[in-house]
């Protein structure tokens, strides 16, 4: 009997061997394998950087080409000759400009018209009209605070009492006539004289044009 238990144990030691030796030739070859999966993807993302890297290199060189291109396009324009009649139609369509913008300052400002507006004024006037007075043309000037007004009178003191008159006018209060001027004309039924009177702003906004 004691030859036979010796015969199990060698076949259990050789048993116990042969399992080492297969655990071990395992672990190498998932140890071989895993290497070789690194190298693998290492590999395959040096070619794909690789790529990139050309095609970022080939974008640079296009765009340079474009941008080179483009420069010598711009450098071969030759700058278009100017028409002198459209010179001339851009002037006078920004004095149509400047005209308008003046107009538009003067109608939409309030210095020195009452709170009624330009109505005011010429109701003053149309409240003032006396026979033998008659008013032909009335000028407003920067948002009404200055004027100039035309007129014609077959009697030249009607004037100062028309200024008289005016005076109490809301529209005319405290406005002053620095500069009136007479102008008289003699015809076969009777004299006729032409006045103007002008404020401070109004004379030297006229002087100036």
């Amino acid at each position: 009997m004691g030859g036979v238990a010796q015969q199990i144990n060698l076949y259990r030691d050789k048993e116990r061997s042969h399992a080492a030796d297969a655990g071990a030739r395992l672990l190498l070859v998932t140890v071989i394998g895993s290497v070789l999966v690194l190298v693998l993807i290492a590999l395959v993302g040096e070619i794909y950087l690789h790529e990139l890297t050309g095609d970022r290199v080939q974008v640079a060189e296009r765009l340079q080409r474009q941008e080179r291109a483009l420069a010598e396009f711009n450098a071969s324009l030759a700058p278009a000759p100017i028409d002198p009649h459209l010179e001339a139609e851009l002037a006078r369509l920004r004095d149509a400009q400047r005209y308008l913008n003046a107009n538009l300052v003067a109608l939409s400002g309030d210095a020195g018209v009452a709170r009624g507006g330009f109505s005011e004024v010429f109701s003053g006037l149309a409240r003032n009209t006396r026979e033998g007075i008659w008013f032909s043309q009335l000028g407003l000037y920067g948002g009404g605070a200055e004027m100039r007004l035309k007129g014609r009178t077959t009697e030249p003191a009607m004037v100062p009492r028309l200024l008289q008159s005016l005076a109490v006018e809301p529209a005319f209060a405290g406005r002053t006539f620095r500069k009136v001027n007479f102008e008289r004309h003699d015809s076969a039924t009777g004299a006729v004289v032409d006045f103007e009177l002008r404020s401070a702003a109004s004379e030297e906004g006229d002087d100036a044009g």
